[in-house]
Order: structure tokens, then C-alpha cells, then sequence
């Protein structure tokens, strides 16, 4: 019975007791230590006394130009205001934050992560980490700090945390609250939004900043170059998750959306709304051991642009505002650095200024202002192939029509389009097209006389053409059919004026039996259209005979003839017909006239006044005519790209 009571309630001698007295002197040697080796720890009563240094960088500007910047780094460089949430998945490692001061991550925690934006930068963090372990590790007599949760705020410092020691430190921390707070004002936090995205949330302090950005100090003289950039958070970042993160949008910022769409935000919008973006998931992987930077973004955005380009309608065309209504996004990384995007919107409406716009299967314009453009239901895949209705007006100094292996330049472009469909690259819908354009074609007289024989003199059509045309599936690669009907308006002065010279003949002949080697002079006075298919031939023929001892006769007469525009479908042309000449001759040599008619008469028929070049798919159905103008009509068809037939096996 005494045994027992002797086990139950050990006497002052008993090794119970003196383990107790031995673990009392621990705590009282640990509580010295701590108020004697770190008495600047002790004297931190409250939380924390002054802000800790804060690592602020401000939004960067850079142009459009910059295109190795990451989508993920333009769109932190276009925040001013919002909430972004991140989950930053960390890995083992340990890096020094301050002279004596180390972070270290046992295990893989994650850090769920949100900041509250305010003016480009972040003024507030709220930090959680689960799964593992976030230490912050002191050298020597320093305490050990696990970090479960804390809220930074600019200006204030940290406001708010949940923590305990380590080890030894645990009780410590416990009792005296002050050594884990000044402790925890050793961390550097960095608040610009690219650092947070990255999930690069802390810096470092004293020398070790300079060791963590490669930066020493060195004479100015120095050609040593700097070394490589030390430890920092990034090495100790796995992987970072956006979400459910929204920002209203500096103005004049730049933003690229892939390689087919960049702009800058307004910077002064028209309607007084800036434009805001949302994340709806973000992945980022850092370099690392030869890799490149990965990421995803899936994201929206809506408001006024400025400033930029899109690349997905020919050309890369600039323009200089416009405004993108419930625009989504979808922009990731590739392997070897390029980017793969898919951009959706309600519509993105936009004033061009330069750049070739290419209506699929159609016109090219060289587009300038004030052209307007606006898609809806747009939807641009990776591969460029863009679908969506069209409306547009475009203006430009120049374009062409090619399809088919055939080009027909244009000058001083206006195109239309409304309620144009396109669908996957390819076009269904009505285009009116306005130009000047400029065609070349050979006048060919062929005088009944061996001196003369073929003349030909090259006339330049110019002016005017309308045409309004049907797309019908018809892509860049010649598929479907591209049909319409044209005009080409022709003033008739330059042309004349052109034509004279092939009209314009000398030669002498014999005219049996009345007299032998006379001279004949033709000089033209008009030709050209009399209106409806009327066309005029007017003319001076000077008639002489010389002899040795003096002129013989000299006969000059007025002729002057009509003749009908005669449409040749089947040859793409338009020719004299039905010539009709009467001289009135002034003399008394009454052969000439009997000659004169009939020679002109079979000069000028059948004359060829302009043919379509071969290959261009315009036919000519009628001609009109005023007294200075022709017109040209007649209809268009393109049809698809058939393939070739397959060959037949030789026997």
C-alpha cells in the first residue's frame, strides 16, 4: 500500500521531481536568451511599429511593338482598380529575404492569394497557405515563424496574422507575441500587379536584394559585368492560378490579344467608361531548368480601344479607334515561345486607317480613313480563319480584284458591305464597289492601201466603275463564286484625242484608169459617240495631183459618216458597224467623191474600238454613249476553282 503511494506522489528527492525542477530551467534559460540576445525583438509591443518596406514598381508603358512581352504581362501592366485571386502552388526550397533571415517551404503548400488593386498597384493582400509548410527561419538566436494567414495593406504594413514558432520557439512565440511580429516585418512585399501574377509576392531586403538582382556594388568604371540574379520567391513558385478576377483598365495602355488583334485602351473614352477585363482562369509556370515561361489566360474585355491593329482581315491594318463589346479571349503559349489565341466578341467595330482589307474572294483595299469596319458575332480561331457579319465602308487611294490568276487595278477605292457573312474565311453576301480604274487597249486600222497596211495606236480607258457583286462561299483560295453585274464609264476626249493619230494618214496610189500616183491627206476632226449606239466620223481629205511643172488638181473634202456600236458577246467586244460616209467635196473632180465614200467606208467598218483582256470574267452586254462618254455594262462570274481530271491510264 505504501509502494503505491510512493509511485503516485513522488517525494522532493524523487527523479519526477528533479525532472520538473530541470524543465523549469529550460523555459527560464530560454526566456533569458530571448530577452537578453534578442532584446530588439522584445521591444516590439504592437503590430506591427512601423510599415515594412514595400518593393512598388509602377505600370510600365510599353508600345505594341514589344511583341516578346506575354499577354499575362500587358494585361497586369493595363490594371488600375480590382480584385485579382490567385492560388500560387509552391514547392520545397529556401531563399534569404533580410540579412539573417530565410524563407523556407517544406512540403507543397499552396498560397491562396487575394489583392485588392487601388491605382496600378496592389494596396491590399490577404494570404492563406494549406497543404505544407511557409517558414520564416532567423540565423542563429533568431526565432523560427510558421506563417498561416495574413493580410498586408499599404501604408499600415501587415494588419493582421496567424502564426506560432517552431520547435524550441513555439512556446516562446506563445508568451511573447512581439518577437514573431517584428519578426514577420522582415518580409518585402511586392505590389505591383506583374509580381503578384507571377506569384512572386515577396522580395528581399539589405544586401540580400542586391545578391537576389544580380545588382553589386562596383565602381562606375567597372567593366566587370554584373553577375547572375540571385535566389528569389520565383524559384520557390511552381505554378500560379488565376481566377474569378476582375480590373477596371488604365487608358492608353497596350494589350495583345495573339498575333491578330492589339490595341491600347482609350485613353480618353468617349462614352466615359473605361474598359474592364476579367480573368476567368489564368496559368502561369515560370522558367525553369531550360523551359520557357508557360501560360494560359481565358479572360474578357469590353470598352473603347485605340491605337492598334487587326491582322485578320489581309493585311495587318491599323487603326485608330473603335470599341469591343463582350469580348472574350482565350490566349496561350506554344512551344518554341509563339502564341496560340482564340478571340470572341458581340462586335468590334473599328476606324481604320492603313493596312490592305481583303474581302475573301474579292477586292483588296488599300484602306485609309475615314474607313469604318464592324464585325459581329465575331469569332477568330488560332489558325487566323475568322468568322462573323460584316458592315462595312472602306475608302482607299488604291485595290485591285484578283482572283483567278487575273488582277484589275483600281484607284480610289469606296467599298460597302452590309450583312455580309463569313464564315470561316469564306464569304456570303453583296459588295458595292466604287473606283477609278485604268485599262489598256490597241486601236487597229487597217487602211486598203499597201503603203499603209495594219496602224495601231494604244488607247487608255480610264475612269470610272461601279459594280455590285454576289459572294456566294467564295474564299482567298478561289473557292465558290463571285458574281455581278459592272459599269465602266469612259470619257471619250483623251480616247480621241488617242485615236487620231492612227486615223491620221498619208500615202499617195494610182486610180485607174483616171490618173496614176495621187496624193492622198486624211486629217481627222472627230470620232467619237453621238449618244444611244450613234457614233461620228469626221474627217478632212486633202486629194492632189503634182506634176513637173506645177500642180495638176488639188480637191479637199469635208467627210463626215456615222456608224452604229455594236455589241460582239461572244468576243467580249464592242465595233463599228453600219459605217456611213458622205464627202462633200469642194472642186470640180467628180471621181473622188465616187471614191472617197466607198475607201472610208470599208476603212471603218468593223473597227474594234475595245475588247475585255483575255481571262478577266467580265462579259460586255451593251454599250451607251453621250457626246463626250461612253458606258460599258455588263455582268461578272467567277466561278469556283474546279480541279484538274484526273488522267486517263494509257492503254
Amino acid at each position: 500500500m505504501s509502494s503505491r503511494r510512493s509511485r503516485s506522489v513522488p517525494s522532493s528527492g524523487t527523479p519526477g521531481r528533479t525532472a520538473t525542477r530541470i524543465g523549469r530551467a529550460a523555459w527560464t534559460t530560454a526566456l533569458l536568451l530571448a530577452l537578453v540576445v534578442t532584446p530588439a525583438l522584445a521591444q516590439a509591443p504592437s503590430f506591427p511599429a512601423a510599415p515594412p518596406t514595400v518593393a512598388a514598381v509602377s505600370p510600365s508603358e510599353p508600345s505594341l511593338e514589344s511583341g516578346s512581352q506575354l499577354v499575362l504581362d500587358q494585361l497586369a501592366g493595363c490594371v488600375d482598380s480590382g480584385t485579382l485571386r490567385l492560388e500560387i502552388d509552391l514547392r520545397a526550397g529556401r531563399i534569404p529575404v533580410a540579412d539573417a533571415w530565410k524563407v523556407e517551404v517544406v512540403g507543397t503548400p499552396t498560397a491562396a492569394l487575394v489583392a485588392t488593386a487601388v491605382g496600378g498597384h496592389v494596396s491590399r493582400l490577404d494570404l492563406a497557405v494549406n497543404g505544407g509548410t511557409l517558414l520564416l527561419e532567423g540565423n542563429h538566436l533568431r526565432p523560427k515563424v510558421l506563417i498561416a494567414s495574413l493580410r498586408f495593406e499599404e501604408g499600415r504594413g501587415i494588419t493582421e496574422a496567424s502564426y506560432r514558432g517552431r520547435g524550441i520557439w513555439r512556446p516562446i512565440v506563445w508568451v511573447f507575441r512581439g518577437l514573431a511580429r517584428s519578426a514577420l516585418r522582415k518580409l518585402e512585399f511586392r505590389t505591383d500587379i506583374l509580381s503578384v501574377w507571377h506569384g512572386e509576392v515577396l522580395g528581399a531586403q539589405g544586401a540580400v536584394a542586391s545578391t537576389a538582382t544580380g545588382k553589386t556594388p562596383s565602381p562606375p568604371t567597372s567593366p566587370a559585368p554584373s553577375p547572375p540574379p540571385g535566389p528569389s520567391f520565383l524559384d520557390l513558385v511552381k505554378e500560379v492560378r488565376i481566377h474569378d478576377s476582375q480590373f477596371v483598365a488604365y487608358g492608353g495602355r497596350p494589350l495583345s490579344l495573339g498575333e491578330m488583334v492589339e490595341f491600347h485602351t482609350a485613353s480618353q473614352p468617349r462614352e466615359g467608361t473605361p474598359m474592364r477585363v476579367a480573368i476567368i482562369a489564368g496559368l502561369f509556370r515560370p522558367a525553369r531548368e531550360g523551359r520557357l515561361e508557360q501560360f494560359e489566360v481565358v479572360g474578357r474585355v469590353g470598352g473603347e480601344i485605340e491605337n492598334g491593329a487587326v491582322a485578320f482581315v489581309g493585311s495587318r491594318c491599323t487603326f485608330s479607334h473603335g470599341e469591343l463589346k463582350e469580348g472574350a479571349f482565350r490566349v496561350a503559349s506554344r512551344t518554341g515561345g509563339t502564341l496560340e489565341a482564340t478571340i470572341s466578341a458581340a462586335a468590334l467595330a473599328v476606324d481604320l486607317t492603313a493596312g490592305e482589307f481583303h474581302v475573301p474572294g474579292g477586292p483588296r483595299v488599300d484602306v485609309g480613313a475615314p474607313s469604318h469596319f464592324v464585325i459581329r458575332d465575331l469569332l477568330l480561331r488560332p489558325d487566323g480563319q475568322y468568322s462573323g457579319i460584316v458592315n462595312a465602308e472602306l475608302f482607299g487611294k488604291a485595290g485591285r480584284i484578283e482572283r483567278g490568276g487575273i488582277v484589275v487595278s483600281l484607284s480610289e477605292v469606296k467599298l460597302r458591305t452590309s450583312g455580309a457573312r463569313i464564315v470561316d474565311g469564306r464569304a456570303t453576301g453583296d459588295v458595292e464597289l466604287e473606283s477609278k480604274y485604268r485599262m489598256d487597249y490597241p486601236l487597229v486600222l487597217r487602211y486598203p492601201v499597201t503603203q499603209l497596211g495594219e496602224r495601231r495606236v494604244q488607247l487608255l480607258f480610264q475612269g470610272s466603275f461601279a459594280t455590285k457583286l454576289h459572294f456566294q462561299d467564295a474564299g482567298s483560295g478561289e473557292e465558290g463564286t463571285v458574281t455581278g453585274e459592272y459599269r465602266f464609264m469612259v470619257p471619250w476626249p483623251p480616247v480621241e484625242q488617242a485615236a487620231f493619230e492612227v486615223l491620221r494618214a498619208k500615202w499617195s496610189q494610182d486610180i485607174p484608169p483616171v490618173i496614176r500616183n495621187v496624193g492622198f491627206v486624211v486629217e481627222p476632226r472627230r470620232f467619237g459617240p453621238c449618244g444611244g449606239s450613234c457614233f461620228l466620223v469626221g474627217l478632212d481629205v486633202t486629194v492632189e495631183k503634182n506634176e513637173a511643172k506645177g500642180r495638176f488638181f488639188r480637191q479637199i473634202c469635208d467627210a463626215q459618216g456615222k456608224a452604229d456600236l455594236v455589241v460582239d458577246a461572244p468576243s467580249r467586244s464592242f465595233l463599228l458597224r453600219n459605217v456611213r460616209i458622205e464627202p462633200r467635196c469642194r472642186g470640180i473632180v467628180g471621181w473622188v467623191v465616187n471614191f472617197i465614200g466607198p475607201f472610208l467606208t470599208k476603212t471603218y467598218t468593223d473597227v474594234t474600238l475595245f475588247q475585255m483582256p483575255e481571262g478577266l470574267p467580265f462579259t460586255i452586254e451593251s454599250v451607251g454613249s453621250g457626246t463626250d462618254w461612253l458606258a460599258i455594262a455588263g455582268k461578272v462570274a467567277w466561278s469556283s476553282k474546279t480541279p484538274d481530271a484526273p488522267s486517263k491510264p494509257s492503254p
